[in-house]
């Protein structure tokens, strides 16, 4: 075999262990996903996995990137503030849509080509409307902490709103410590206030 072979085999073997990765992440959730339980999904040995992923990280990497390469990016004829909503909603389907996604990209470096390119679109939007390098590197780094902080926050409800009874009767409301907040508009709400603030950092 030809190391031009070599190389696309061991490409062809890393993607159906991110599938894998994917479906037990999907199925059970982030702390389920172990090197041992992905090679019993594979009909393998754990030891046979090392000859494609360096570790653990790297495939939670690898994972990482297959989640970021399919979110979709704005349309560059919108104004700024229409493509980093439509950008923010992309990517939240995207998270909600994968059990537990938002963990992954939460606990892993941004190494890989598909995250890396998505970074650095944002990075671009950012100077494009005339923020100075600076400013649009804090503003990527607020933007992505708010987009992953939120759906974090969002399992974690979604979690509590399992646990949490109806109200007793004559209560109406439950106290506020145990409300249940409109994730949609909690999230546009936390996207507008972002926009705004973006705004004040624009060089005219």
């Amino acid at each position: 075999m030809t190391k031009q072979n070599n190389v696309h085999h061991k490409m062809l073997d890393q993607i159906k262990i991110v599938q894998v990765t994917l479906e037990i992440l999907h199925a059970e959730g982030y702390k389920s996903i172990t090197i041992r339980k992905v090679a019993e999904k594979l009909g393998i040995k754990s030891a046979s996995l090392y000859w494609h992923i360096k570790n653990k990280n790297e495939l939670l990497e690898l994972v990482a990137d297959e989640i970021c390469k399919d979110i979709q990016l704005p349309d560059k004829e919108l104004a700024w503030e229409k493509q980093l909503m439509q950008l923010g909603n992309a990517w939240r389907d995207k998270l909600l849509s994968i059990r537990d996604s938002a963990t992954v990209l939460a606990e892993t470096a941004p190494t890989t080509p598909y995250r890396i390119q998505l970074i650095q679109n944002i990075l671009d939007m950012f100077k494009d409307i005339g923020m100075s390098h600076e400013d649009a590197f804090s503003a990527l780094w607020f933007f992505n902490n708010y987009l992953i902080s939120f759906i974090l926050e969002e399992y974690r409800f979604a979690e509590i709103a399992k646990k949490t009874s109806t109200n007793p009767v004559g209560v109406t409301e439950p106290p506020i410590h145990l409300t249940i907040p409109d994730m949609d508009k909690e999230f546009q709400f936390g996207m507008e206030l972002m926009l705004a603030g973006f705004k004040e950092k624009i060089t005219p």
